[in-house]
């Protein structure tokens, strides 16, 4: 490529012109090198190709069609992102290609969409950004499920009760910070279906009261009131930030075994998730070193 364009064009002015000139550092580099990798790696005669993609080989390859498009959608909206455009002007460029099927195009305008970096304050959008940690959670809901399934007594306190168990994790190590109404990829999904999910909770102060009331009823109203509780935006909807600080000593959750016997459970935010510390010698352990 090099020989052909010196051969007519200067290279002086092919590296002027606005490219993206990505490096290993940027966030979209590694996604885009694995997407084209999966589409191209799709034999073992580029299995090299493929490991030097950060991938297994060519058992990573897409060669169903559905999985395919998609993968040719994500890069068109990665792309797209890199250059800058608004989604009015990428809906303007999808235009301008007739051949192109429209749900080709749309599937493009979907993946721009999904990608666009979350809306809000700076500080709440950098915390999202950098995903869940040992310090950082994301919770759908507090109430009602996300995923289509029906509401019941059930569920909801299936909910709640995971909300408990954050808690309780944070309080167990060094405290962080519970998003409600945000997906596992950082969205906002807002609160609404919670706010309309008792006429008891209907806005903020009734869904504040709520959370301090389940937390106090788990917990304690001490560690119910030691909540700081706020209600930012998140891509134009209302979502609830609870600030929760390292506990002061062990506190536990009851839990229903399997059998149905209740037992007290010491839960630990270890990586991105609570994990519950087994009793005995190793429980021992942890508190003793975490309250030394």
């Amino acid at each position: 490529m090099r020989q052909k364009i010196s051969s007519h064009v200067n290279m002086f002015y092919f590296n002027q012109l606005p490219v993206p000139r990505l490096t290993a550092a940027d966030p979209d580099f590694q996604p885009i090198v694995q997407a084209a990798a999966r589409l191209i790696c799709t034999a073992p005669e580029f299995d090299d190709l493929a490991k030097a993609a950060g991938l297994r080989g060519s058992l990573d390859g897409v060669t169903d069609e559905a999985g395919r498009a998609a993968l040719r959608a994500e890069l068109d909206g990665r792309v797209a992102h890199l250059y800058g455009l608004t989604e009015a002007e990428f809906t303007h460029i999808l235009a301008t290609f007739p051949l192109v099927a429209q749900e080709v195009k749309d599937a493009a305008l979907a993946a721009f969409r999904d990608l666009a970096p979350p809306e809000g304050d700076p500080e709440l959008v950098r915390l999202v950004g950098g995903g869940e940690t040992d310090r950082v959670e994301f919770k759908s809901s507090m109430r009602v499920p996300v995923d289509g399934s029906p509401p019941s007594k059930e569920l909801t306190a299936v909910l709640e009760a995971v909300i408990v168990k954050e808690v309780a994790a944070f309080l167990n190590a060094q405290g962080g910070t519970l998003l409600i109404g945000v997906n596992d990829a950082g969205r906002g999904l807002g609160l609404a279906p919670d706010y309309a999910s008792s006429n008891k909770i209907g806005d903020r102060d009734g869904f504040e009261r709520h959370l301090r009331g389940v937390v106090g009823t788990a917990l304690g109203q001490t560690v119910a009131a030691a909540l700081a509780v706020s209600f930012p935006t998140l891509d134009g909807l209302e979502i609830c930030r609870v600030e929760i600080p390292a506990g002061a000593e062990e506190t536990f959750v009851l839990v229903t075994d399997r059998g149905g016997q209740k037992r007290e459970a010491l839960y630990v935010r270890m990586g991105n998730k609570a994990e519950e510390i087994p009793g005995g010698r190793e429980m021992t352990k942890y508190v003793r070193t975490r309250w030394a």
